[in-house]
C-alpha cells in the first residue's frame, strides 16, 4: 500500500491546497472554520464531477443525498459502476488509492473524514487490536451514516453551538460504526461499566462547577474513569441523551436561572452559561423554549426579593 500511495496525490481535506489539487468543486458547507481535530465534514453540490487518482490520508465516508447519480469508481485498482441513491455510502480506509467520475450530475452529498488514531482507539476499546477494513463502493444504503451526516450538517448550519464536544462525540460514534458494520462481527471482552445515580450526580456537580468553561467529551469521561467510547454508550443508556445534548440542557437550565435576575445582560448570561457567542446562545435558547432570552426574561418581574411569573 505504501509503495502504491507514492504514485498518487495525497488528499488532506483539512488543507485547501491539497483539496483543490484533487477536487474541483467548492464545499457548500464545511467544518474547517471550527477547526475540529477528530472529524472533518463538508457538503458538496455540483453538476459535473471527476477526481484525479489520489490517496486520502484519513478514513473517508461519503453519503449520497440527491438526486440519483451514475458514477464510475476505482478503489485500489478495482473498477466498479455505481448507481447512487439517497443513503448510498462509500467507505475508503486511509491509504487506499481512489478516483471517481460521475457520468450524470453529482447532485448533493456529504463527505466526512476521521483520523486513523480515532478509529484505532475506538477499535482497541472494543477489544479489537488490528483494524484492516476493506473499502466499500456506493452499492448499499447506510441509514446510520446518512442520519449522522444530516445531524452534523444541521449543527454546522447553526454555527456549531455545541463546540468541540459535538465533533468528538460524532467522530467516535462513526468510528465505532465503521469498525462494527464494515469490519464484521466482533466480541467485546469484559463487562460494560454502568453509570448509576451516584455517578451521574457527581457528573452534574462537575458540570455545574465548570458551566462557564468549555467542557470536552474527554473531560466528562475522565470524571467517570471511562474511555470516551464506553462513556458515550453508558451515558446514552443511563440518560437517553448523548453527552453534548445533556450538556446543552444543563447550560440552558443555568441560563434560565440567570435570566430571572435583572442584574445580568443577555451577553453576560450567555458567557456565564458557557456559550461563547451570544447570537448562538439566543438561537439555542429559542430552539429549546420557543422564545428569545429577552422574551423569557420579560415574563418575570421582581417583587421584593422574590421573582414571580407574569401570567
Amino acid at each position: 500500500m505504501t509503495s502504491m500511495s507514492k504514485q498518487f496525490l495525497q488528499l488532506n481535506f483539512r488543507d485547501d491546497r491539497s483539496r483543490l489539487a484533487v477536487l474541483s468543486a467548492e464545499a457548500v458547507r464545511t467544518s474547517s472554520r471550527f477547526r475540529w481535530q477528530s472529524l472533518h465534514f463538508e457538503t458538496l453540490q455540483d453538476h459535473i464531477f471527476e477526481t484525479v487518482e489520489h490517496v486520502i490520508q484519513e478514513h473517508y465516508l461519503m453519503v449520497k443525498l440527491n438526486p440519483t447519480s451514475k458514477a464510475e469508481r476505482v478503489l485500489n485498482g478495482v473498477l466498479r459502476q455505481e448507481i447512487q441513491r439517497r443513503g448510498s455510502t462509500v467507505y475508503i480506509p486511509n491509504g487506499c488509492s481512489h478516483r471517481v467520475r460521475y457520468a450524470s450530475p453529482l447532485g448533493r452529498l456529504h463527505l466526512m473524514t476521521l483520523q486513523p488514531s480515532i478509529v484505532d482507539s475506538v477499535a482497541s476499546e472494543m477489544g479489537i487490536h488490528h483494524v484492516d477494513i476493506p473499502p466499500r463502493f456506493a452499492t448499499e444504503e447506510d441509514r446510520f451514516v446518512l442520519e449522522a451526516a444530516e445531524l452534523i450538517d444541521a449543527e454546522l448550519a447553526c454555527g456549531n453551538p455545541h463546540g468541540a464536544l459535538f465533533a468528538e462525540t460524532f467522530a467516535r460514534t462513526l468510528a465505532a460504526h465503521i469498525v462494527t458494520r464494515y469490519r464484521g462481527p466482533y466480541k467485546v471482552s469484559g463487562k460494560q461499566p454502568a453509570l448509576n445515580a451516584t455517578k451521574l450526580s457527581r457528573l452534574d456537580q462537575f458540570i455545574e462547577a465548570n458551566i462557564t468553561l468549555s467542557i470536552s467529551l474527554s473531560d466528562l469521561a475522565s470524571q467517570m474513569g471511562l474511555s470516551e467510547y464506553y462513556f458515550c454508550r453508558c451515558f446514552k443508556q443511563a440518560t437517553g441523551m448523548s453527552p453534548y445534548q445533556y450538556l446543552l440542557k444543563k447550560r440552558i437550565e443555568h441560563a434560565c436561572s440567570c435570566l430571572r435576575r435583572e442584574d445580568m445582560s443577555i451577553q453576560d448570561v450567555a458567557f456565564a452559561s458557557g456559550f461563547g457567542d451570544p447570537v448562538q446562545f439566543s438561537k439555542q435558547f429559542r430552539r429549546t423554549h420557543g422564545l428569545t432570552p429577552s422574551a423569557f426574561r420579560a415574563r418575570y418581574v421582581t417583587k421584593g426579593s422574590a421573582l414571580v411569573a407574569v401570567i
